[in-house]
């Protein structure tokens, strides 16, 4: 039986966080701070309006945990199980055992160690929770605040691909790959 966030013992505390998983009423939570352009400077969707912003939302509740600090909501993620590739006879064992990490930050509460605390939980979640043996997350090489998370939780570069990704500037970026073995983060903490 493949292990799903539902599946999971809910709210999980961090020093300062609580996450929990996402929920449609969230949706309206996030976009005050969600559509700012500092926020949409790097994520993947671009929503106009309130009512784009829930759809997109709410498409991806199966795989998303959100942020609370001081009871408001300040980090929305994603934890998503993944089949990693493999050979054709093989792709039974590999189903689901790969994650992806994804968040976007409040930006009112950057530069306070949060986004690291929360990326770090969900690197728990992923390697504890869904018993994954390998968790990925990708960036804009530029993002470099996403970047800095993504070391100090312990992932490491694994690919920089250039000029990859479109930027709704027109640009292109490069884009980087960011991975860690379940075994690596669990002898770490060990």
């Amino acid at each position: 039986m493949t292990i799903v966030l539902t599946d999971l013992a809910w709210p999980v505390r961090t020093e300062r966080l609580q996450l929990r998983l996402g929920r449609a009423e969230d949706a309206a939570a996030v976009w005050p701070w969600y559509r700012l352009p500092e926020v949409q400077e790097w994520t993947t969707t671009l929503s106009d309006t309130r009512a784009d912003h829930q759809q997109w939302w709410d498409r991806g509740l199966g795989d998303c945990v959100v942020g609370e600090f001081e009871g408001r909501i300040v980090a929305a993620g994603k934890v998503q199980r993944q089949d990693p590739w493999s050979q054709a006879d093989m792709a039974e064992q590999a189903r689901g055992r790969q994650a992806e990490l994804g968040w976007v930050l409040d930006p009112s509460i950057q530069g306070r160690g949060l986004g690291t605390e929360f990326a770090a939980a969900l690197l728990d979640i992923a390697v504890d929770g869904l018993d994954v043996r390998r968790v990925v997350a990708e960036c804009f090489a530029d993002n470099v605040a996403s970047r800095r998370v993504m070391e100090k939780i312990g992932m490491r570069l694994e690919g920089v691909f250039l000029e990859e990704s479109l930027h709704r500037s027109g640009r292109w970026l490069d884009g980087m790959t960011w991975a860690l073995l379940a075994r690596e983060h669990r002898a770490r903490r060990g």
